[in-house]
């Protein structure tokens, strides 16, 4: 048998064309954005899974606070009256002090009872508070996205109507971090000042 001899010099296969080298690129990008995207898509939804768990976590460390001291941890306070929340990093940083046993319900400097770890949170500051200095507003609870959970206490001041919402509302802005809401710190309603923003916020005890 035979064999047809191929002339020196010459590539015995084809080489690719200019147009089959852009089908090949682009079938590939194609491929990598479909696996970014399912990757993305698997990482959103188990921040939005630990979010929930961790806000079901601080909701319940709240409820063991309240057993333990009547209230919850109040924000706002001028007298010893809570009259209204406090700037949010204020807020923020009173609930991680409540829940670490640094401050009682209004606020007053105490050595009491843990109701949370703060090592299985991200935290604002890896810097916890010292046995001096117990009602620093420096470190607070993050959601999975690097946001502040923010924290609302109901407001009983004299005079003030009822929440329409529970006793408090602790919430996470979510994947986009925009919050796009308002809460009156008289009655607790929340105003929804932009839906899209909204949309995708994650509550407990909303």
């Amino acid at each position: 048998m035979s064999f047809p001899l191929v002339p020196r010099g010459r590539c015995a296969f084809k080489a690719f064309t200019l147009i089959e080298l852009l089908t090949v690129i682009a079938i590939i990008g194609i491929l990598a954005a479909i696996t970014f995207g399912v990757v993305k898509g698997v990482q959103n939804r188990a921040a939005i899974s630990q979010c929930r768990t961790e806000l079901g976590v601080l909701a319940q460390s709240l409820e063991a606070y309240k057993k333990q001291y009547g209230d919850y941890p109040q924000t706002g306070v001028s007298g010893g009256i809570p009259t209204a929340i406090a700037t949010k990093t204020s807020a923020e940083g009173y609930l991680f002090n409540a829940l670490l046993g640094k401050i009682g319900p209004k606020l007053d400097p105490i050595q009491g009872k843990q109701f949370t770890e703060a090592s299985k949170f991200t935290l604002q500051s890896t810097v916890l508070p010292t046995a001096g200095n117990n009602t620093s507003v420096a470190n607070a609870f993050l959601d999975p996205w690097g946001k502040l959970y923010l924290y609302y206490y109901r407001s009983n001041a004299a005079g003030a109507s009822s929440w329409a919402q529970p006793s408090y509302i602790l919430v996470s802005a979510g994947p986009d971090g925009s919050l796009g809401i308002t809460v009156n710190p008289t009655t607790g309603a929340i105003t929804d000042v932009d839906n899209t923003l909204s949309a995708d916020n994650i509550y407990a005890n909303r």
